[in-house]
């Protein structure tokens, strides 16, 4: 019999929020404190990127949260426009 780990595979995500002006957000969570914040961060940008089809997304800013030790995984928020 073989055992298989699976850590931090879950990455909740808000999906693409509109803000005002043009901007939207895209924020991705980890599902454990292992998942590294540049994984999640590649993950949001890809996925405004694919939301901003066929134009391309522009990275306004993004915001990268560690794991806290006492609860809160790592997430990245990703800041964008389409053109």
């Amino acid at each position: 019999m073989s055992a298989i780990l699976v850590v931090g595979c879950a990455v909740p995500t808000t999906g693409v929020v509109p803000l005002t002006d043009g901007l939207k957000k895209v924020t991705h969570q980890g599902g454990s404190f292992m998942v590294p914040t540049s994984t999640l961060k590649t993950r949001a940008i890809t996925e405004a990127n694919e939301s901003c089809a066929p134009k391309a997304a522009r990275v306004i800013d993004v915001k990268e949260t560690q794991a806290k030790p006492m609860g809160g995984w790592p997430e990245a928020e990703v800041l964008f426009r389409c053109e």
